[in-house]
């Protein structure tokens, strides 16, 4: 049942359960098990890794087709890193399934976010063996957009802090970058955000946070101060 549920969150359903439970196995478990037959995950951990680099890859380049190598690179290295997937985990709710020795479940393993990115990994290489690429896929692209919203709606750069260098660099000034307004009600605010620098507007940006609204000001700021985006 419980494998079920979990089946359920990911939009899969195992025709070989067994790969699911190795996906689960952290080798902590295996080490004070010994006596049962039980692989941990690492190996689907390695396979897992490869096939999301792939399909990260491939959708980037299908999507951002104005984008040359450099910024793509950045972009995947975003979505693939261990706290993109342990949000994905998390999501998931994978912790609460894993099978861990009792020395990492009393360190909060179901918690850490490189056990729980791993563990993600794992699961996606069991859900390749037991299916195609194809099918794998699909049900990558759902997670992360379930995590990240659409992938052309998603902003990977770090806008602020290039910003932020860009200025120091070639103005030997920072700028000065403040709310100066949000609106609607407690769940659907919207913030306004606007960049200084030496007291002259060079940028403003909205968002449904600050952060968000932070990096729309900063990359319009990049755009004005001509910073090859």
């Amino acid at each position: 049942m419980e494998l079920e549920l979990l089946e359920e969150r990911l939009g899969y359903s195992f025709a070989d359960r067994e790969l699911l439970m190795e996906a689960l196995t952290h080798t902590t478990y295996v080490n004070e098990h010994r006596d049962v037959s039980v692989k941990d995950n690492q190996r689907l951990e390695f396979l897992g890794d490869t096939v999301i680099n792939a399909i990260i890859t491939e959708r980037l380049y299908l999507q951002f087709t104005q984008e040359k190598e450099g910024p793509l690179t950045k972009k995947r290295a975003e979505l693939i890193s261990e706290g993109a997937l342990s949000r994905i985990a998390r999501r998931l709710g994978i912790g609460r399934h894993l099978l861990l020795g009792k020395g990492e479940e009393m360190d909060g393993g179901r918690r850490k976010a490189s056990l729980l990115a791993d563990a993600y990994e794992a699961i996606v290489g069991a859900i390749f063996l037991d299916s195609s690429y194809e099918g794998t896929a699909g049900v990558v692209r759902r997670h992360f957009e379930e995590v990240f919203g659409a992938f052309e709606e998603v902003s990977i750069t770090d806008y602020k802090s290039l910003l932020l260098e860009y200025c120091q660099s070639q103005f030997k000034a920072l700028p000065r970058i403040t709310v100066v307004d949000e609106q609607g009600p407690e769940h659907e605010k919207v913030f306004a955000v606007s960049v200084t620098l030496d007291g002259r507007a060079i940028g403003q940006g909205t968002g449904k946070n600050k952060k968000q609204a932070a990096q729309e000001a900063c990359k319009e700021a990049l755009r004005l101060l001509d910073y090859p985006l």
